[in-house]
């Protein structure tokens, strides 16, 4: 068993590359008055480099200590060369604090290129699968507007993905943007990607158009019955509107009195 030793926080260095980039101070502040209450559980995880003693595992616990005030936390040397060191830190992070899709995306492209790891091996290390490794690389590598869109949380992932299905940088920052402001659940996105991939050429498609059984194969219009009237009609587009549930009731009970109403003044059929 690695023996524990007392390390002084000066004398810990972080690692170059540091996977958790977009970690909130918020959590940071928790963590540090946890340590000041039962102090550090589980030792760092530390090697001994040119450059001195590099912290392998426990970043976020080490900046904690930092600020509650702490002089020395426990560390276990071990002996890892920089792939095994950055294959460690990774299990790190999926095990405690996961990292988010960018941190995960930018920790694959430093592995492939460090490490001239592929994304088979990569995914093989942290138990995920070869698309997932890949779209966590592309959604790194695509325009700005989208990865940042992923950052900010003004989009979820399974969005992301969505959207890189289409090539032309122009036409998927407008469906971005309606997304952002209009909001839109998967289902209405996937929608209008496949109304996009219909107008598209050839070229401006990322992936294979896949069918859905809710569109005409040569329409790209969705017939919807008016929950009003109760007509068929054709919609062209989709968006969505939020109501709270007192105004979508009143509404409804709208709706619902006109309909009773013309109903009433329609004459009856001899």
């Amino acid at each position: 068993m690695s023996k524990i030793k007392y390390i002084n926080l000066a004398d810990l260095h972080l690692p170059d590359f540091q996977a958790h980039r977009n970690i909130s101070q918020e959590h940071i502040r928790e963590l540090s008055e946890s340590i000041k209450l039962i102090g550090i559980i589980e030792p760092l995880i530390v090697i001994n480099t040119d450059q001195g003693i590099e912290i392998v595992a426990g970043t976020l616990r080490y900046r904690a200590s930092i600020l509650s005030g702490l002089k020395a936390v426990p560390c276990i040397f071990m002996t890892l060369d920089p792939k095994s060191a950055e294959i460690l830190k990774l299990h790190e992070n999926v095990k405690r604090i996961p990292l988010d899709h960018i941190d995960q995306g930018m920790t694959f492209i430093m592995m492939m290129k460090e490490f001239k790891m592929t994304e088979k091996s990569i995914s093989e290390c942290v138990g995920k699968s070869i698309s997932y490794i890949s779209q966590h690389v592309s959604l790194v590598r695509i325009d700005n507007e989208l990865t940042q869109a992923v950052k900010n949380n003004l989009i979820p992932f399974s969005h992301s993905r969505e959207l890189m299905r289409i090539n032309d940088p122009e036409e998927r920052n407008r469906l971005l943007s309606f997304c952002i402001n209009d909001g839109a659940t998967l289902q209405v996105l996937q929608r209008w990607v496949q109304e996009s991939l219909r107008s598209l050429p050839s070229e401006a498609i990322s992936t294979p158009e896949i069918p859905d059984s809710s569109l005409e194969h040569n329409n790209p219009h969705i017939s919807r019955f008016c929950e009003a009237c109760g007509k068929s009609v054709e919609i062209s587009k989709i968006r969505q509107v939020f109501y709270c549930p007192v105004c979508h009731h009143n509404i409804k009970n709208a709706i619902s009195e006109e309909r009773n109403k013309l109903s009433s003044e329609t004459p009856e059929k001899d």
